[in-house]
């Protein structure tokens, strides 16, 4: 069982066996009346006392008497201190008091003066001598009234008085014999030098054995927490606590570990009251801290992680010399350590750090930011280092701040800082809004300098890829508001571009909000910046799922002449993908040929190219969807370095998922399925959860062209948003189970039932759609003749190549379906010849086959090359049977069946189980 540091009296256990087993010798060592001795030392919150319970536990249980006293800082100058706390609970068998026990602590309670001093001269010496002589016969008395040894354990003595210290090194030189094992446990950072030069004489000696607490491993504290060793963040909560079971566990109760199926054990009942352990343990070490002492503690803290005694000074208000008299006390109670990487001061732990600053007087530790700033600044510090105390300064902050943090951003972004650099965004747009500034710079001019638009959008957009949508949304805002205090030229462009990456995260609303803002405001009057937000509140719509209403993408043509390039060439893309979906396909050609000129003539340093990439999508789709699949992949490409070269990783859940269809549908599976897996996994990260059924979509459509089934399985296309994207995923997923052989499955796709189901083809895709209508109804005795001619009618009044394909397929399904085999395999040719080696095409050459093989009477002796057990396999998946039906029939694996089928596959010349139905149906 996993057990935490804080764990309850009744946990037995440890994940200190090692120092534990050392520790449980001296239980053996007493029960058979031997003197030992263990200093066992340790970091604060290392485990020493957790030990030492145990070990009182264990030995009680053995039968030896145990005695535990604990050292206080506030009562060191009390003379035997723990000795008498520990002596004092000392009893006979039957409970009765003793009375060597009671002279013990009276002699310990009434000590002559200063009984542990060096004084010269026989006769202080003398009765220094006698005294101690005197406590050890009294302590060999009480040794021998435990019959089955004694066990005392003092805690804590790094803060034991002198006495305390003198009569430990008297026990350790001169062993009482009888059975007495001494455990003295402390941090040797803060232990007097007289303990620790006891300690070491006592080694030498042989007399005392040394047991440190090391840092824990990983796998210790996987147990500590009660979590697998590969639990997520459990690497960097181990690294970020040191190993240090209180700092583990209290960084755990923070939330440190995400509990998302990683708890195995109860540790994480227990980790929670890590969070109190370390306050009240840190209160304790900090309460005795004088007032110059608690300043120092406390400006150290506003510092960071790590300062200096001339900062520390700056901070505080002191001079230097009262700055290192009191960082060298803290230094003293190990609260502050010197840093030999940084070359300065840090503190114990950044838990302890943590703790001083929230310790501190809150308007107090306003102004201590504002003087580490202005010190920091004298130093010529960096400006991430300059950043956390103008955030933490409040309304101390002052417009000129605002270039600092701007500075600091750039840095932050560079290495990867996406929270830092939004937190300090956020902040700097927050003193430009209270100084009616717009860029930071003393006279509010809003050029294009490196703190203004480019920025700005560039740590929004890396919030967005980073799939915090939310925080996108309020620095959206945010920057906004800064704007319409001091609207400059670049106000439109910046607030369109803000919409463009909320529409891509699938907030159109919220991007809708944004540019009508901006509409409302100065930066929309003039006619250029009024057409670019026009169209980008298009843009924003397409991005986010559903096609905009034409009539309002129409009405752009208004507005072309004021236009720039990139918007003249968007403004012809959406007019493109909305003439293609309302079937008038005429004026698609014209608008994507229009489009696709003007992007090939932009000027890469157009101003406005950096809009290129998000049109460009738009584009691809629309020529997708007409079947122009070497265009779309021409511009999905450039569109895709665009977006990569230009930081617009939200663009890139759509632009993959897009790219993936274009390439699985031309035939290039293998590309299609890795743009494919690449789209899942962005797309899941932005939280654009219908870009990813749709990417599954075509990751299952891409697998069973290889004739392999998806590794996760066939989605259903209910979270697809918006009709192009969701008509695609019913038919893709459709075709897969049309490879599966699965009729039903397809009909019940594609049937107008349903709230996911398509009410009315849109004419670019009905074709498609009358076309696998058909070769259902041939599995499931449907009616094909009906279907064939809805494709015949859909495709002439489209006219697109890859329809006219479709009819034709559709048209042999209906013949098949009639027993005219030859017939139909003609008009398989046919279809092949005319769509080649796209996906459509490559089924249709697949059926074309299937038909010749039976036309030439070959089919039977292809069925003899198989084995016997091979042709057990295909005659059930011939009659419909899953993998997993097979499997159990014939009491094997699905993975073997799947082998069985791959080799079937390969001997019958077909790629699909729909192709193997068909050839077992035609071969009877």
């Amino acid at each position: 069982m996993a057990v935490t540091v804080s764990a309850g009296p009744d946990d037995r256990n440890t994940v200190r066996r090692e120092e534990f087993a050392g520790l449980a010798r001296l239980v053996t060592e007493a029960s058979r009346h031997r003197d030992a001795a263990v200093e066992l030392t340790g970091d604060p919150g290392a485990g020493k006392t957790r030990l030492l319970t145990l070990l009182a536990r264990e030995a009680r249980e053995e039968g030896v008497l145990v005695l535990r006293g604990l050292s206080v800082e506030a009562e060191q100058s009390a003379p035997f201190r723990p000795f008498i706390e520990a002596l004092g609970s000392l009893r006979s068998a039957d409970g009765a008091a003793l009375p060597q026990a009671a002279g013990l602590v009276r002699a310990l309670a009434a000590p002559p003066d200063d009984p542990g001093s060096e004084v010269d001269g026989g006769g202080g010496l003398t009765r220094q001598c006698q005294y101690f002589a005197e406590i050890r016969r009294l302590i060999t008395a009480c040794v021998a009234e435990a019959p089955h040894g004694l066990l005392l354990l003092l805690d804590d003595f790094h803060w034991a008085d002198d006495c305390s210290v003198r009569l430990v090194e008297m026990l350790l030189r001169w062993p009482v014999g009888g059975g007495l094992a001494v455990v003295v446990a402390h941090r040797p950072r803060q232990a007097p030098v007289a303990l620790r030069v006891a300690f070491q004489h006592g080694v030498e000696l042989g007399s005392v054995e040394q047991i440190a607490l090391p840092a824990l491993t990983r796998c210790q504290s996987a147990e500590l927490l009660g979590v697998r060793a590969d639990a997520p963040g459990l690497e960097q909560l181990h690294e970020e606590s040191a190993g240090n079971p209180l700092y583990l566990t209290e960084l755990a109760a923070n939330g440190a570990l995400p509990p998302n199926g990683a708890v195995t054990g109860e540790g994480w009942g227990a980790a929670p009251a890590g969070r109190a352990e370390l306050a009240t343990r840190l209160l304790a070490e900090s309460a005795l801290l004088s007032r110059p002492e608690h300043l120092a503690a406390h400006a150290s803290a506003v510092l960071g992680a790590t300062f200096d005694v001339d900062s520390v000074a700056a901070v505080a208000g002191t001079s230097r010399d009262e700055a290192c008299r009191m960082l060298s006390s803290l230094c003293g109670r190990d609260l502050v350590r010197t840093d030999p990487g940084a070359g300065g001061l840090t503190f114990r732990h950044p838990l302890v750090r943590r703790f001083l600053y929230s310790q501190s007087d809150s308007c107090w530790r306003t102004g201590a930011h504002r003087r580490a700033l202005h010190h920091l600044r004298t130093l010529g510090a960096a400006p991430t280092e300059l950043a956390p105390h103008i955030v933490n300064s409040g309304n101390l902050g002052v417009a000129a701040d605002a270039a600092d943090l701007f500075a600091a951003v750039r840095s932050a972004l560079a290495l990867e800082g996406t929270e830092q650099a939004a937190n300090w965004l956020s902040c700097a747009l927050g003193l430009l809004r209270a100084h009616g500034q717009a860029t930071g710079t003393p006279d509010g001019r809003n050029g294009d300098r490196p703190h203004g638009h480019e920025l700005w959008l560039q740590v929004v957009r890396a919030v967005a890829a980073d799939g915090d949508a939310e925080r996108a949304r309020t620095l959206s805002r945010e920057i906004l508001a800064a704007l319409a205090i001091a609207p400059g030229a670049n106000s439109a462009r910046t607030a369109g571009d803000l919409a463009v990456v909320q529409g891509a995260l699938g907030h159109a609303d919220e991007g809708q909000a944004l540019i009508a803002a901006a509409m409302d405001g100065p930066c929309g009057e003039e006619p250029a910046q009024l057409v670019s937000l026009r169209c980008q509140s298009q843009l924003v719509r397409m991005l986010a799922g559903p096609l905009p209403n034409r009539a309002d993408i129409d009405a752009l043509s208004r507005f072309t002449s004021h236009a720039d390039p990139v918007t003249a060439a968007g403004i012809r893309a959406l007019q493109a993908l909305s003439a293609v979906f309302a079937g008038d396909l005429g004026t698609a050609e014209d608008r994507l040929d229009a489009a696709a000129e003007l992007f090939d003539a932009l000027d890469p340093d157009e101003p406005a190219a950096g809009r290129c990439a998000a049109y460009l999508t738009v584009l691809i789709c629309a020529e997708s969807a007409m079947g122009w699949y070497g265009p779309a992949q021409a511009h999905g490409s450039r569109a895709l370095a665009e977006a990569r070269l230009r930081g617009e990783v939200h663009l890139l859940p759509i632009l993959l998922s897009v790219l993936a269809y274009t390439a699985h549908q031309a035939g290039r599976t293998a590309e299609g399925l890795d743009h494919a897996q690449q789209a899942v996994r962005v797309a899941r990260t932005a939280g654009r959860h219908d870009l990813v059924a749709f990417s599954e979509a075509v990751s299952a459509a891409a697998w069973t062209s290889l004739g392999r089934a998806a590794p996760e399985g066939p989605r259903e296309p209910s979270a697809v948003n918006g009709l192009p994207r969701a008509t695609a995923a019913v038919l893709l997923l459709s075709e897969v189970e049309l490879a599966a052989g699965d009729g039903e499955a397809v009909l019940s796709l594609l049937l107008p039932e349903g709230a996911h189901r398509i009410p009315q083809p849109t004419a670019v895709y009905a074709a498609r759609v009358y076309e696998l209508l058909a070769a259902a109804a041939v599995m499931t005795g449907g009616d094909t003749e009906l279907w064939a001619s809805r494709a015949e009618e859909a495709a002439s009044a489209v006219n697109l190549v890859e329809q006219h394909g479709h009819a034709l397929l559709a048209r042999g399904h209906a013949l098949r379906a009639r027993c005219l085999p030859d017939e139909a395999t003609r008009l398989y040719e046919q279809a092949h010849a005319l769509l080649g080696e796209t996906a459509v095409g490559l089924r249709a050459g697949e059926l074309a086959r299937a038909g010749a093989r039976g036309r030439a009477g070959r089919d039977a002796e292809v069925l003899d090359e198989l084995t016997l057990r091979e042709r057990e396999v295909a005659d059930l998946a011939g009659r419909g049977l899953k993998t997993r039906d097979i499997a159990g029939r014939l009491l094997v694996s699905p993975r073997t069946v799947d082998a069985h089928l791959t080799r079937i596959y390969s001997k019958l010349g077909v790629n699909t189980r729909a192709a193997l139905v068909r050839l077992l149906a035609d071969v009877g």
